[in-house]
């Protein structure tokens, strides 16, 4: 099994997040918004509420007796996203289910009752 290259995964990530993200746009049909610049914000303010979402999740998935651990590498200097993410993978975290647990919850807050299908 090859590795790929963490520029590659990255750049999937964020198709895959962008995609969702759009995902649920539609879904909500903001007829209200007309400005692509508009839409740009709103689209560019989910995703950052997402990422934000998952990584609390995946921190608040750490089981505690690794919580001090985590706080004091987070501490390092020049510790790198990848060093963090081999962290938690480490700790047991799944981040696979916690990612897409918290993603179906973050499309339920934003589509409420709108369309539960998609679920």
């Amino acid at each position: 099994m090859t590795d790929v290259p963490q520029e590659e995964k990255q750049l999937s990530q964020e198709k895959a997040v962008s995609s969702f993200i759009d995902g649920i746009l539609e879904k909500k049909n903001l007829p209200g918004i007309k400005s692509d610049q508009v839409i740009q914000y709103v689209r560019q303010d989910m995703t950052e509420k997402l990422l934000d979402q998952i990584d609390r999740a995946l921190i608040e998935a750490l089981p505690e007796d690794r919580a001090v651990e985590f706080d004091k590498l987070l501490d390092q200097e020049g510790v790198t996203p990848e060093v963090v993410q081999r962290f938690i993978v480490d700790a047991g975290v799944d981040v696979a289910k916690v990612t897409a647990l918290t993603m179906l919850q973050f499309k339920e807050l934003y589509l409420g009752g709108v369309d539960r299908q998609g679920l």
